[in-house]
């Protein structure tokens, strides 16, 4: 499908009223997804793994946290005990997922971190769908 009727089929879904039926619809497009469904399910290997709005799909997501340039230096055991999943840290930057950013940050704080740089952000529906099918 070109590009201008690709956007008028997505325009008309958007404007369109909830049908007194389901419609399904598959995509890899999960910015497309995110935007248009009011629900969403995810199927790995034959299995539904996740089955929600997309709003509750990625409240079940860890934030993304990243401290650029601290000011204290931190490592791997700045961070024992800390509810945080993926660290990584490296070149001046720490990347984090948590489920509880505010508890790390607190944390951080206590343990005398100087943060000069922090972002912190919700997963967006390609990060959730990633979470939820990631193999080790």
């Amino acid at each position: 499908m070109d590009v201008e009727t690709r956007r008028g089929v997505l325009e008309s879904i958007a404007r369109s009223p909830p049908p007194a039926s389901d419609r399904v619809s598959t995509t890899h497009y999960l910015e497309e997804a995110d935007q248009l469904a009011h629900r969403i399910v995810v199927i790995d290997r034959g299995v539904v793994i996740a089955d929600a709005t997309p709003a509750r799909d990625q409240v079940a997501i860890p934030a993304n946290a990243s401290i650029s340039r601290p000011e204290t230096a931190v490592g791997d055991t700045t961070f024992r005990g800390l509810p945080v999943q993926n660290l990584e840290i490296a070149d001046h930057r720490v990347h984090l997922l948590s489920n509880e950013p505010e508890v790390v940050l607190q944390a951080l704080f206590e343990r005398g971190v100087v943060v000069r740089d922090l972002e912190v952000t919700g997963a967006d529906l390609e990060e959730a769908f990633l979470s939820l099918t990631r193999r080790a």
